[in-house]
């Protein structure tokens, strides 16, 4: 994972990386995927699904995973509501 956040480091500036779902709590199934957050300032001019797209340009771990990319201010909304990522700001991993 810490390599993953050093590569994306290279073109995005990365405020937040947060591993949260089944497979951070110890509780995944085989077919589990790798659930992570990423906050950076750098997705201000990129849409929602166009961020997520570009994560998968980096990554290269054998899991399959689902990519939550916001801006900063998008976060900091979004963990204030009763949401995936209030749970992800209370019972994720912060890398």
């Amino acid at each position: 994972m810490s390599v993953f956040k050093e590569r994306i480091s290279k073109d995005f500036h990365i405020k937040k990386l947060i591993f949260f779902g089944s497979r951070a709590m110890g509780n995944s199934h085989k077919d589990s995927d790798i659930d992570l957050i990423i906050v950076s300032p750098s997705f201000e001019k990129l849409n929602f699904i166009q961020r997520a797209a570009k994560m998968y340009d980096y990554w290269d771990l054998e899991y399959p995973v689902d990519f939550l990319c916001f801006t900063e201010s998008e976060f900091e909304k979004k963990k204030k509501q009763v949401s995936i990522v209030n749970e992800a700001v209370r019972e994720g991993i912060a890398i």
